[in-house]
């Protein structure tokens, strides 16, 4: 691996650091809450547009809950056919999601993979989207980091791990993407020459999608719909039958966001093989969020 994979990206959370703010004059303090200044950087705010964005997105890749839930089957055709345009997105977005309409190419590669063929389609249409708007689709577009984001409280003491502890963990989501691709194609070419049933007896949940189980994204929009609605004694199979592995899933999750209260992100920066996959071919991405350091408010 060269030392240009190994190099971390920037986090989401460096994205949204504000500029350093004077502090206003007496008079400007007298100043209408409504005045056009304040309306224009309300509008202008990079966080409040990321937040926008970020819900625009959340409820448009899960768009068929506004035909489940509330009837609103045009809504649902819209971005159903935006889905048609662009299928998959460097984001988590499990492809099995009932819900969802766009799927994230990290899970439609591992998918591909498995069933015994080359992702030649999606990683294509990967590389396009991060040449041209690298990670920000990680920032602004996945659901998994807009839960975690609006998990962060705004003025919260935040826990950092010094820098070498920081590079050692960020590490862990490069062996996850070797271990999660490894396993998809070594299913693969089982599947392809059809010795696949004794290789998904040995790797049981891990066969199929080996990062499936443990992934904060498929354990929210494809277990808990799957298998909690409509509600029913028919489908709580899953919590009933596999009633250990199911709080084991639901209780990583629960830490996913109850950690990122204190820690912006985490599972995004040392967890997440999709993100360290898709860092791979971002980092001269022709636009991008810079920062200037020397201006960025200090931390609280």
């Amino acid at each position: 691996m060269s030392d240009d994979a190994e190099r971390v990206e920037e986090t989401a959370e460096d994205e949204e650091t504000e500029e350093e703010v004077e502090e206003p004059e007496e008079e400007e303090r007298q100043e209408s809450r409504f005045s056009p200044k304040k309306v224009a950087g309300l509008i202008f705010n990079l966080r409040m547009l990321r937040r926008v964005v970020q819900i625009f997105f959340f409820l448009g890749i899960n768009a068929y809950i506004f035909t489940a839930w509330f009837g609103m089957d045009q809504v649902a055709a819209f971005w159903t056919e935006l889905g048609k345009l662009v299928p998959s997105l460097p984001i988590l977005s499990p492809l099995e999601a009932p819900f969802a309409v766009i799927a994230g190419s990290f899970d439609a590669i591992q998918m591909t993979l498995t069933s015994g063929a080359f992702p030649f389609f999606v990683i294509g249409a990967m590389l396009i989207i991060v040449t041209v708007i690298g990670r920000s689709a990680c920032g602004w577009v996945c659901p998994l980091g807009t839960m975690q984001d609006f998990m962060t409280l705004p003025k919260r003491k935040k826990v950092r791990p010094i820098p070498s502890q920081e590079k050692e963990l960020r590490r862990v989501k490069a062996y996850i993407f070797v271990i999660v691709v490894f396993l998809a194609a070594w299913m693969g070419v089982a599947t392809a020459t059809g010795t696949e049933a004794s290789l998904v007896a040995a790797l049981g949940a891990f066969a199929m999608d080996a990062f499936s189980p443990l992934n904060p994204s498929y354990i929210l929009f494809v277990v808990l719909p799957n298998q909690t609605w409509p509600v029913s004694l028919g489908t709580l199979w899953y919590f009933t039958v596999y009633w250990g592995w199911a709080l084991a899933q639901f209780a990583f999750v629960i830490a996913v966001f109850v950690v990122s209260i204190w820690i912006p992100r985490w599972f995004c920066r040392w967890l997440c093989p999709a993100g360290w996959f898709y860092g791979l071919f971002s980092r001269d991405a022709l636009v991008g969020i810079g920062r200037n350091p020397a201006r960025c408010t200090p931390d609280v």
